[in-house]
């Protein structure tokens, strides 16, 4: 259902009220809703425009040069990559969000390679997977190797075993399930520690040696 208001027309004309970011941008946001609403071509509507106009124009009010804004802009891409959101994830359901549970996946799959390098299996040894699985369920990254399985989810019904794990027999799960804590997944020392207390000494000439 289309039908038109003119909320994006008052704040264009009267862009006054509009002096600060975030006032622009709400006022931005909110004019693009109201032309969708109407069905209107965005691009082409005189209010929007003017709408994001006024937001350039307040963004420029004291901002440092362009230069410097994309140092900064460069150091925080740094920071984020250098950093993981897996542990901010953890513990959250990410059914409905389906941003949170693309960006927990790739990174989980990226610590499990990291991982299974750290505790001395051989990449060309292991396989990586995600199975998203549909809308309502939180997904699942798994390695597996023909000795060991390693299970990640974003949230568990029980505290501290996002991720589970079990030794395997030709690839096939063979042993209790064991849990652990997201946590573990970056920090390879603990994990190694849970893995010998548990399954044993992991690694591929050693998982070998032990089945």
């Amino acid at each position: 259902m289309f039908y038109d208001t003119h909320y994006r027309h008052n704040e264009a004309l009267s862009p006054d009220a509009l002096g600060t970011l975030p006032a622009a941008l709400h006022a931005l946001n909110a004019g693009v809703a109201d032309c969708r609403r109407a069905g209107k071509p965005i691009d082409r509507d005189a209010s929007i425009l003017l709408l994001i106009r006024n937001l350039a124009s307040v963004a420029e009010r004291g901002a440092p040069s362009t230069n410097d804004l994309r140092l900064r802009c460069a150091q925080d891409r740094l920071t984020v990559i250098a950093g993981s959101a897996l542990l901010d994830i953890a513990g959250n359901s990410v059914v409905g969000d389906p941003a949170a549970k693309r960006t927990f996946h790739r990174q989980a799959r990226l610590a499990l390679v990291s991982l299974a390098e750290a505790i001395g299996l051989a990449a060309h040894d292991i396989l990586v997977n995600t199975d998203m699985r549909g809308l309502s369920d939180d997904g699942t990254t798994e390695l597996r190797h023909a000795h060991i399985s390693i299970r990640v989810r974003p949230h568990s019904f029980l505290p501290d075993s996002e991720i589970t794990f079990n030794r395997c027999r030709g690839g096939e799960h063979a042993g209790p399930v064991q849990r652990a804590p997201i946590a573990e997944l970056l920090d390879a020392s603990a994990f190694q520690r849970r893995l010998t207390a548990t399954i044993g000494d992991v690694g591929a000439l050693r998982l070998t040696a032990a089945a």
